[in-house]
């Protein structure tokens, strides 16, 4: 019967799934008259009422199981390690070099190892003020390369080779061992768990001596994390704190709960404060502000001046999860609407009057997924950076965007942007669900807009003139596209494109370097103002046959590398091309270059159709060129003894060099099969 009373009172803590589980896992502790109860109430704090989903979304039933026996168990959990060894002399025998930085110049240098947007906040100063800051670096950590780890885990190879292990100098004094991988992985500061140990046996030993001696501070174990959920957190009482978000090693929870490397704190609810998000509204006082004055975000400019507002809090009646809205009533203006998930995140913020928007806002928010501001009109750098829920947004008046506009989005499908006039880098990258886009007015994009959409399939972009490098780079399904006034882009437009078969852009002047790059499909293309184009123009190329360049007077290398289709191209203005120029061409025949003054080497090198070439004003040639097609045609005599003077191969050289190529291939077979 006293057990029956435990599962009710572990219900009513942490929901019927989480009792149910209990119940199947522990039937001998529940045999224990409050054991369980107890065990659970010194391990897991009351803001975890999603623990059994947050168990079984990460597959860690048995962990959990284990654990729980484990904490039992108190012979094993206090198992200690007797050294003499120093961390230094440990870590050296685990394969790691450690270092102490004195200064933040010494710090800096490790931020070298570091992958862009992994960095941890450490590099940007001011650590040392308050932690004792090491890193162990593996011995062959040159070896250990990013682009071989596709499906990063916290205690890879990779995201242990460089360790960041830092104690704090005053209050308690906690371990946190920070990844490489930073952020890319769930609770970077809390590597290994935080179990020195986990590293190497005697670890824990060996850094609580050192500090002892040289710091005269006491290393507490109590954040140590034995059991790995996602979104959990150790804290220095010793529980497991649920968090919405971390950052600057600060942890944001449920419950008015925050975590810092100090201490655990809740908001008082007498001052009536709230968290929500990483903000802070005091009623009392009619603020919202940030907790952490290393967070810039702008959300709160558009939340100050509330001394004589009206603030209302109530459970939302539209909503089944419980929800709360928060109204901000300022006297003569629209209301301003802010709503909360039961975890306190922001899930909703309607703000009328807002029109300008500096730096950041909400960048750290991964929950809104509804947005209302229809009279902004100005947006600075970072917008809901971090953000991979909204699904609705409503800016009918914006105009202009910052860099990382909704970097991270993966729920938008449906986009309208009726006035925006300029967006700058990485304009909703990463976003992979978004399919119709509508932006009638935009000028110009600056570099990586959308790149990595994987579903836009048709896109009208009528007054865009200039782009920056990798414009819709690595899209799969673009199929229409219509740029009529576009002027300029700049490198991988269209990078990897491979449904486009018709594109026309009749204003286009300018190009950088691997333009429609590896495009399959293209059989059509109309640059009737195109004069100067950079490397790689539509290398790679299969189908082009139809292609349009009356104004182009300046390319760079390997255009249009091994074409396999083209068979007539007429280019009266060129004047000047780079290396591998219409390489490996199989089927041209018609070639149209009356004021070409400068050719690169292995100009037309492979072509084996051309029979007929005028280069009247040719005065500069490179190297490897085919002079048996260009000398029996219409040359300035003038121009002869500079093509004798160059490297040429002919094709009977051609053929000796494939000769004995093939006899030394020969040579070397029957070797190994003799050897063998």
């Amino acid at each position: 019967m006293d057990d029956l009373y435990e599962l009710k009172r572990i219900k009513k803590k942490y929901g019927e799934n989480f009792m149910k589980l209990c119940r199947e896992l522990f039937p001998t502790i529940l045999e224990q008259g409050g054991k369980l109860e107890k065990i659970l109430e010194s391990t897991f704090a009351g803001n975890s009422r999603t623990l059994y989903e947050d168990i079984v979304n990460a597959g860690q039933e048995e962990n959990f199981k284990n654990f729980i026996y484990h904490k039992i168990d108190t012979e094993d959990s206090d198992k200690k390690f007797v050294v003499e060894k120093t961390p230094y002399e440990l870590l050296d025998e685990a394969g790691y070099d450690l270092y102490e930085c004195l200064t933040e110049e010494q710090i800096q240098e490790f931020k070298k190892y570091y992958k862009y947007e992994e960095e941890l906040c450490t590099f940007r100063g001011g650590r040392l003020d308050r932690c004792i800051v090491f890193f162990a670096v593996k011995k062959n950590v040159e070896e250990i390369k990013r682009e071989n780890f596709k499906n990063p885990e916290r205690e890879d190879e990779y995201g242990t080779s460089v360790m960041g292990i830092q104690f704090n100098r005053y209050g308690l004094c906690t371990v946190s061992i920070k990844n490489r991988y930073n952020h890319t992985v769930n609770n970077p500061d809390a590597t290994y768990g935080n179990d020195l140990n986990r590293i190497v046996p005697g670890l824990t030993q060996s850094f609580s001596d050192l500090l002892k001696k040289e710091y005269n501070l006491e290393l507490n174990n109590a954040n140590v994390e034995n059991l790995n959920i996602p979104n959990y957190v150790v804290a220095s009482d010793g529980r497991y704190y649920r968090y919405n978000m971390e950052i600057n090693g600060n942890y944001y929870c449920p419950g008015n709960i925050i975590i810092t490397p100090y201490e655990r704190r809740k908001l008082k609810e007498s001052e009536s404060q709230i968290l929500i998000d990483y903000f802070v509204l005091d009623l009392k006082n009619k603020t919202v502000i940030l907790l952490d004055p290393e967070i810039i975000d702008s959300f709160i400019d558009g939340l100050k001046d509330l001394k004589d507002a009206q603030i209302k809090i109530e459970k939302s009646k539209k909503n089944e999860n419980k929800t709360k809205i928060i109204t901000i009533q300022k006297k003569g203006e629209e209301p301003i609407i802010i709503e909360i998930d039961n975890n306190s995140q922001i899930i909703r913020y309607e703000n009328p009057e807002l029109q300008i928007i500096r730096e950041s806002f909400l960048s750290f928010n991964k929950g809104l997924t509804d947005l209302n501001l229809p009279n902004l009109q100005k947006v600075e750098d970072r917008f809901l950076y971090s953000n991979r829920n909204l699904n609705a947004l409503n800016l009918p008046n914006l105009q202009e965007i910052g860099d990382y506009f909704l970097y991270h989005n993966k729920k938008l499908i449906n986009l309208s942007l009726p006035k925006l006039k300029q967006v700058g880098r990485s304009f909703l990258c990463n976003n992979c669900m978004l399919n119709t886009l509508d932006l009638p007015n935009l000028e110009y994009a600056d570099s990586m807009f959308l790149s990595e959409n994987r579903m836009l399939s048709d896109l009208n972009l009528v007054n865009l003139k200039k782009t920056g490098d990798n414009f819709l780079s690595m899209n799969q399904e673009m199929s229409s596209l219509n740029l009529p006034n576009l002027e300029q882009v700049e490198d991988y437009f269209l990078y990897a494109n491979r449904k486009l078969n018709s594109f026309n852009l009749p204003n286009l002047k300018i190009v950088g370097s691997r333009f429609l790059y590896r495009n399959e499909e293209l059989t059509n293309l109309n640059l009737p103002k195109l004069e100067q184009v950079g490397n790689y123009f539509l290398y790679g190329n299969q189908k082009l046959n139809n292609l349009n360049l009356p104004n182009l007077k300046i390319v760079g290398s390997r255009f249009l590398y091994r074409n396999k289709e083209l068979t007539n191209l007429n280019l009266f203005q060129l004047e000047q091309v780079g290396n591998y120029f219409l390489y490996e061409n199989q089927k041209l025949n018609n070639l149209n270059l009356p004021n070409l003054k400068e050719i690169g080497d292995y100009f037309l090198y492979g072509n084996r159709k051309l029979n007929n070439l005028d280069l009247p004003n040719l005065k500069e040639v490179g190297n490897y060129v085919n002079t048996a097609l260009i000398n029996g045609n219409k040359i300035n005599s003038d121009n002869i003894a500079l093509l004798d003077k160059n490297n040429e191969v002919t094709e009977s050289e051609f053929n000796l060099v494939k000769s004995m190529m093939n006899k030394l291939k020969g040579f070397f077979k029957n070797r190994f099969k003799n050897n063998r």
